[in-house]
Formats: C-alpha cells, structure tokens, sequence
C-alpha cells in the first residue's frame, strides 16, 4: 500500500489506514522514515520553522564556495607559470654567467659562405620548431581535462541561478499569502 500511495493511487480511506497503522506502536523498524513523513503531514502537528533568510544563505554558501574552487584553480596555473619563468631565469644565468668565458671567446665562424651559415640555421630552427610542437602536443590532453573539469561548474552556476529565482516566486508567495 506504501508504493501504491507514493505513486498516487491510493484513496483517501487508504491513506487514512496508513496513517492510522504507522502511527500505531506496533511498526517495524523498516517503516520509521514513513512513519515521520505520515506525522509531518499531521495537519495538528506544529509548523517546522524555517528561517526566513535560509534561501538567502544558501545561496550565499554555494557563492563562496564557486568562488573558492575558481580562486584555487587559478591559484594553481599562476603558480605554475611562475615556477617555469624561474627555472628559465636559472637557466639563462647558467648558460650566460657562469659557463666558462673561454669558450665563448673560442667560437669562430665555421661557415665561410653566409647563404650556407643561413641554411644550416634555417634547418636547424626547424628541428627545434618540430621537437617543441611534439612536446606541445601533449598539452591538449591538458586542456580537454580542463575544459571538462569547467563543465560541473557552469551546470552548478546554472542551479544556483534556479534557486534564486524559486527564491523570488518563493517572496512572491508569501506576499500573496500576506495579502489573503
């Protein structure tokens, strides 16, 4: 009968019997969470009070929270990029400063015709180019995991811009029951 009645098929006789058998002392541990749902529907029962800015602080909590997850995310690339700008600034030091200065002053032209110098340059920038677009490729995965992880967020984004206009009709009520 409690499957019958949670689909909407029940009488008013039924419903009437369920109650009277769930307020009894007699039911089974199985059946408490109907039983409390069957005395909240007791009309002589007193009203559950509900703040009055309870919505209002909801939504206010699921704010912060958005804008926790974003901050940290952000947190996250920017310290990231900062660590890759260091570990170049070291590099460059190394490589500039402190290498032995001999060997910079012991580079000669190994090229005597400039278009041949130019060539082999040209050549070698192309190597270079092809082994960083391999080693970017990599950073698509990246992206998609990114993009899909932002997902969740725009969906919350869209729940929460539900729930204040539920709030709003929610106002609207409670002027109209006012007004009655």
């Amino acid at each position: 009968m409690l499957d019958r009645f949670y689909r909407g098929e029940t009488t008013l006789g039924e419903e009437k019997r369920l109650k009277e058998y769930l307020s009894s002392t007699r039911v089974p541990e199985e059946f408490f969470p109907d039983r409390d749902l069957f005395r909240t529907m007791d009309p002589g029962n007193e009203a559950i009070h509900v703040p009055v800015d309870l919505d209002q602080k909801i939504l206010a909590g699921i704010d912060r929270e958005e804008r926790k997850i974003t901050r940290t995310r952000r947190i996250s690339v920017f310290s990231l990029s900062g660590l890759a700008a260091g570990l170049l600034v070291v590099i460059a030091l190394y490589t500039g400063y402190f290498r032995n200065d001999s060997s910079r002053l012991a580079m000669q032209d190994t090229y005597e015709n400039p278009q041949d110098a130019y060539e082999e340059a040209k050549r070698t920038l192309a190597y270079v180019s092809a082994k960083l677009n391999t080693g970017t490729s990599e950073l698509k995965h990246v992206q998609e995991v990114s993009r899909t992880a932002s997902d969740p967020l725009k969906s919350l984004s869209k729940i929460n811009k539900g729930s204040k206009e539920l709030s709003l009709l929610g106002q609207i009520q409670r002027v109209n029951d006012i007004k009655q």
